[in-house]
């Protein structure tokens, strides 16, 4: 009897999962497809697929401002809408989750872009109260700017992003941290802003993983993708999917040779720490 019923259940979630579409939100920057995000999602459909059945993985016609996220999400106008975001606990309330960090923790590293006279007048950074004395540039409105008052800083603010590498540039503030793999590009998309370059010392850091998130109705769908995510992880083919998009870019900024100073977020207390074993730790292999 107990063998009926077992290949009940496993003919049942099996059709429940077969054929299920998932919709992408897509990339504001290049080929959807190419991104890491697609390439996890769809690495951790593949490894589930024996148990789940088959999928489709489609993305959305353009992408969908982050302020509809959440609306998007749980109104099904799209088939089973699945978007990639850092973790706060309104987003966790009002949607799903698959409590696993997407891109193993590496939003949450940090290093300044600094004006080249603070650079060349020299400066030391051995304890966090030395970390205190520098003012902080960050985006009005974005998660970081909290996390970084929080913590004690004094942050500017402003509306555009450009503004911002002008406001670090021009020494209206001291440092602007942006994500350890952005450096490269950021660097190169606003070379026209004169007088910019990289504090070769430093290293943030404060948790903010990404988690998939999915309409509050979609919660079966979401386990199946950390299942995914956690085989891919301990067969190491996330690792190497990660590496192929991340390790040129944290190796260009030495990140194995910088000081760490860690904060702390409080907009993330209360959430499910399991996903700390998955986030990246530059000083260790």
């Amino acid at each position: 009897m107990k063998f009926y019923y077992a290949l009940f259940i496993l003919l049942f979630s099996t059709q429940v999962f077969a054929n299920t579409t998932y919709t992408l939100q897509a990339s504001f920057e290049g080929d959807t497809k190419s991104s890491y995000e697609y390439q996890a999602l769809k690495l951790a459909l593949d490894k589930t697929q024996p148990h789940y059945g088959r999928y489709k993985l489609n993305i959305t016609n353009e992408p969908i401002p982050p302020k509809r996220y959440v609306v998007e999400a749980n109104s099904d106008s799209l088939s089973n809408f699945i978007f990639v975001d850092s973790v706060n606990q309104s987003t966790l309330n009002q949607l799903s989750h698959a409590n696993f960090p997407v891109m193993l923790g590496i939003i949450g590293y940090r290093v300044p872009l600094i004006s080249t006279e603070l650079k060349q007048r020299g400066y030391q950074v051995d304890y966090p109260r030395d970390l205190r004395n520098f003012s902080m540039v960050q985006g009005r409105g974005w998660l970081d700017t909290d996390i970084l008052k929080d913590n004690g800083f004094t942050v500017h603010t402003g509306k555009h992003i450009e503004g911002l590498f002008y406001m670090v540039a021009n020494e209206r503030a001291d440092f602007f941290p942006i994500g350890a793999t952005q450096i490269s590009n950021a660097l190169d998309n606003f070379k026209h802003v004169k007088g910019l370059t990289v504090d070769d010392k430093t290293l943030l850091y404060y948790p903010l993983p990404r988690f998939f998130f999915m309409g509050k109705k979609h919660q079966q769908k979401l386990i199946r993708i950390e299942e995914g995510l956690i085989h891919a992880y301990q067969d190491g083919s996330l690792q190497t999917l990660w590496r192929q998009h991340f390790q040129q870019a944290l190796d260009q900024i030495a990140i194995k040779q910088r000081k760490l100073f860690k904060l702390h977020n409080k907009f993330i207390e209360g959430i499910n720490k399991e996903y700390e074993q998955y986030v990246y730790n530059p000083f260790v292999d």
